[in-house]
């Protein structure tokens, strides 16, 4: 099972205040797209990451793979919105190939060292992720229009 990360927002309290008098709705349009947003950073860098990694003379390509994707069934049980970034399972033939080997290149095996690109693509932007999250979660309140 993945690692999850869990921070407490310090320093965003005007926002958490305005948050408190939101619908369930209304919450759910500023968090997603904010939370997509930032977790965009994340996506990126893991991208370059893998592709410094990746085997060139192989026809499947990990960074080809990387995808965003909500998680509702977690969501829906924490009651939050959580957003994923991970290599997807493809067919042989279609963008990227099958990558089913990726988890051998993050977390290394007995007979080859670790070459992690998902972790450290998230420990490295943290703040950056952060900030971006709380940028975008006030430009959608702007947005729709609550003071």
């Amino acid at each position: 099972m993945g690692d999850y990360v869990r921070f407490n927002l310090k320093g965003a309290d005007e926002l958490s205040a305005r948050f408190k008098g939101l619908t369930e709705e209304i919450r759910r349009k500023v968090v997603l797209p904010a939370a997509k947003d930032a977790m965009d950073i994340v996506l990126l860098d893991a991208k370059d990451r893998a592709a410094r990694i990746d085997d060139p003379e192989t026809a499947n390509f990990i960074p080809a793979n990387l995808a965003m994707i909500e998680r509702k069934a977690i969501g829906e049980e924490v009651g939050a919105v959580v957003i994923s970034v991970g290599v997807r399972m493809r067919k042989r033939g279609q963008k990227g190939g099958n990558t089913f080997y990726w988890w051998w290149v993050e977390l290394g095996t007995e007979k080859n060292r670790a070459k992690p690109f998902l972790r450290p693509a998230l420990a490295n932007n943290r703040e950056a992720l952060f900030k971006e999250f709380l940028s975008s979660a006030k430009y959608q309140l702007i947005k729709l229009g609550v003071n």
